[in-house]
């Protein structure tokens, strides 16, 4: 097993900007690191029940039955949509809608963006899928070994995302109404809308 090549190309998939950061962003921004972090938390958790779900063979069930990806596919692809639509639409001396609705509710809804986001992401799930058997010994391995890349993607994947959390939070809840937090939210809304149209018209396979 391949392991510390793993790491290597994991570290840059999970370096590279995708929906997951943009919504690390605009909680960083909105409800600062701490939002942020749950955010991650919540991708973290998705990594973890993929990783899981692969071992038992439940992706590889997924992936063969083209119906069931496709809809994972087009929910993910409508969900990053709306997401988008949200930021885009959201007026600058607005507050972030959750606002009011507690704390705690605050914190699920953080976390329940960034797990709904990387469960209906069927990219991360082809990572399980296609890129951690290339890296198992030519037998298929022991689940274990399996598992552990799993993990490791996930854990690697959290790291990024709090790294990107750390960096956006020092904006600061005090740009929010500013026109340089106004450009943020319009370039996260632009960037979920393509990242969703993106998955929405093509082919993961």
């Amino acid at each position: 097993m391949n392991y510390w090549g793993f790491v290597g190309l994991c570290s840059v998939l999970v370096a590279i900007p995708g929906p997951a950061v943009t919504l690390v962003m605009k909680r960083s921004i909105l409800g600062g690191r701490s939002e942020a972090t749950r955010t991650a938390l919540g991708v973290l958790a998705a990594d973890l029940f993929w990783a899981l779900a692969s071992v038992a063979g439940l992706t590889a069930i997924l992936v063969a039955s083209q119906p069931v990806f496709e809809t994972i596919r087009l929910l993910g692809a409508l969900y990053l949509c709306w997401l988008g639509l949200n930021l885009l639409l959201r007026r600058r001396s607005s507050a972030d809608p959750t606002e009011s609705i507690g704390d705690q509710r605050r914190r699920l809804s953080a976390f329940a963006e960034g797990a709904l986001c990387d469960l209906t992401n069927p990219k991360t799930l082809l990572v399980f899928t296609s890129v951690i058997p290339q890296f198992l010994p030519t037998d298929g391995g022991h689940p274990i070994q399996a598992l552990s890349l799993g993990v490791t993607f996930a854990l690697l994947g959290f790291v990024s995302a709090f790294g990107y959390a750390l960096v956006f939070s020092r904006i600061g809840i005090a740009r929010l109404r500013s026109r340089v937090g106004d450009a943020l939210f319009r370039i996260g809304g632009l960037a979920l809308l393509a990242f969703g149209v993106r998955l929405a018209v093509e082919p993961t396979s």
